[in-house]
């Protein structure tokens, strides 16, 4: 079997792009970046009518070890839903930790377990049965780094993936499922640098009418910016610079005549769940039963019932305090992009997981920087809702051309 993907493996979620060659099957992989780590399970096989619900479900119902030099033991992980829901003890990337996501072993676990259960998908789609031999999966995929860790361990992190086979087993049905996962080419870019190259091809899909609507909100949170600009002239900027706000880090990609420049570009070590897990810190102090900073987020997205009113409210306050000052630090940091390249620049872009979250403090803070600095460049302000699909559309892209 052979496949092509672009897996962008973030503190918070996994999302990628994941294509048969053979079939042309696309599949969208949007789990959380946590398994549970299995030390004692007394489980019930899947097996009869009940195989199709799982195979359909698979990324959400995944039970596998791992026999590979990228992760260190051989233990078994329940993926996606099935594993936050489990009560077992979490695998989480921790957002404050200097290790590089390269040498962690939930990158390995992440990354081969989605190009597995892709496998496991297709392979029943076609054959309608579960696989009885060791099934070999040849895969060209693309991956990304935070800026600071691509600079540092990109051609390593490459290496290591391709040297070696990896072998994941599946624990789901009444028999072992074993896929032989060959990784034969693999692409790193900067976390924020993928993400441009998707907005430049959205733009080109989507016409000018998609540059047009961020224009006419550039200018309802900038009354000022020049009414001659048109989406025309956005896209044929060349010195772009991004800020892609993510679960564990803010990346500010830099793009000078087209190509990424790795020498202005740079990463913030805090991201949005930075900001949760203060808020989450402070609540547990005050007596709040929230066990994880997803918790958290659960809580807030939800209508309030009357009963959890004042609640929500406390919460709520607790969570805006915390962004005022994680916007702080953001403008501090689009100051310093500002001192190295602001006479060159010509739009920045503003995406990822959590920009819709701050974006009523941060777009109006990031503006009033630009005037303090008379510059004349717009600050494009892109909905998460789609944002945070970017890098995975972006590396997806670079798969498919490399």
């Amino acid at each position: 079997m052979r496949i092509i993907g672009g897996i962008d493996i973030g503190n918070g979620y996994v999302k990628g792009l994941i294509e048969n060659e053979k079939t042309h099957k696309e599949t969208v992989v949007d789990i959380p970046s946590s398994v549970a780590y299995v030390t004692n399970i007394h489980d019930i096989k899947t097996e009869g009518k009940d195989i199709p619900y799982v195979i359909d479900n698979i990324f959400n119902e995944a039970d596998i070890s791992f026999d590979t030099p990228l992760i260190k033991d051989q233990n078994r992980r329940l993926f996606g839903e099935r594993g936050v829901l489990s009560g077992m003890s979490l695998e989480e990337f921790d957002i404050y930790s200097h290790i590089s996501k390269a040498n962690q072993d939930l990158s390995g676990v992440l990354l081969l377990g989605s190009i597995a259960c892709k496998a496991l998908q297709d392979y029943y789609d076609e054959k309608k049965m579960l696989p009885v031999d060791i099934i070999t999966v040849k895969a060209r995929i693309a991956i990304a780094l935070p800026i600071r860790e691509y600079i540092r361990h990109r051609v390593d992190y490459a290496n290591r993936l391709k040297s070696d086979t990896h072998m994941v087993t599946f624990y789901n049905f009444e028999r072992l499922i074993r896929f032989n996962i060959v990784l034969q080419d693999v692409q790193v870019l900067a976390e924020g640098a993928s993400a441009q190259f998707a907005i430049i091809q959205k733009a080109n899909e989507l016409g000018e009418g998609f540059l047009t609507a961020l224009l006419d909100d550039v200018r309802k949170v900038d009354p000022s910016f020049d009414p001659a600009i048109t989406a025309e002239d956005i896209k044929a900027a060349t010195s772009v610079a991004g800020i892609d706000i993510g679960e564990g880090t803010v990346n500010f990609p830099v793009f000078m005549g087209g190509k990424f420049n790795s020498d202005a570009s740079f990463t913030l070590d805090k991201g949005y769940g930075s900001v949760m897990a203060k808020a989450l810190d402070r609540l547990t102090d005050d007596g709040h039963a929230f066990k994880t900073r997803k918790d958290l987020e659960t809580f807030l997205l939800k209508k309030p019932s009357a009963m959890q009113r004042t609640m929500h409210e406390t919460v709520s306050h607790v969570v805006e305090e915390e962004t005022v000052a994680f916007v702080k630090e953001i403008t501090a940091q689009f100051k310093k992009l500002i001192v190295r390249i602001g006479s060159m620049l010509e739009v920045v872009y503003v995406y990822g997981g959590g920009a819709t979250a701050i974006k009523d403090a941060l777009h109006p803070a990031l503006v009033k920087v630009k005037h303090e600095s008379n510059a004349g460049y717009p600050i494009m302000y892109l909905d998460s809702r789609y944002s945070r699909k970017l890098n995975r559309e972006g590396l997806m892209y670079i798969a498919k051309r490399y």
